[in-house]
């Protein structure tokens, strides 16, 4: 089974519904609010970045949130993480101080294998699997910059 990460980027109302548990996320209509998928690049961005597969510290800790203060009591199996526009324009911040040499730096696929992180296995490439994780921040950087200049808030989730 393929486990995707999405982005769901929506006003500050829809947002404490969501938080409320007023309205269910997988009621929001997705042709109304911009939206992001990275595949199942999420949990090996998370940990290029933050070194730990949850709780990463912000502002990187807020690209892939999966951070226990930001986590959704939704009936998702694999649950769904929230961030306001301030925490979205924190995460834009880091992500633009933060060169594509340095994340080359910090990429190890033997630490990925050793931690078990979703999607690497042992034998992966690991030029391609830098592409890959490095393609889908990029994205994330570009709707992160549309998002923090609307005003919007993010819901992140796994399915």
């Amino acid at each position: 089974m393929s486990m995707t990460g999405n982005y769901v980027a929506v006003d500050n109302d829809t947002l404490q519904q969501v938080m409320d548990n007023t309205i269910d996320l997988m009621d929001i209509d997705p042709e109304l609010y911009p939206t992001l998928d990275i595949d199942q690049s999420w949990e090996a961005i998370h940990f290029l970045l933050c070194g730990t597969l949850e709780d990463g510290e912000p502002p990187l800790g807020y690209v892939v949130p999966l951070h226990e203060d930001n986590y959704l009591d939704v009936e998702m199996e694999y649950g769904a993480y929230h961030l306001d526009n301030g925490q979205v324009k924190e995460a834009l911040s880091g992500l633009r101080t933060v060169t594509e040499e340095e994340l080359r730096a910090r990429f190890d696929i033997k630490t990925f294998v050793e931690n078990d992180v979703y999607p690497v296995v042992e034998d992966e490439d690991g030029e391609e699997l830098f592409n890959y994780l490095y393609d889908h921040l990029q994205s994330i950087q570009a709707f992160y910059g549309e998002v923090a200049d609307s005003g919007r808030g993010v819901i992140f989730f796994v399915s």
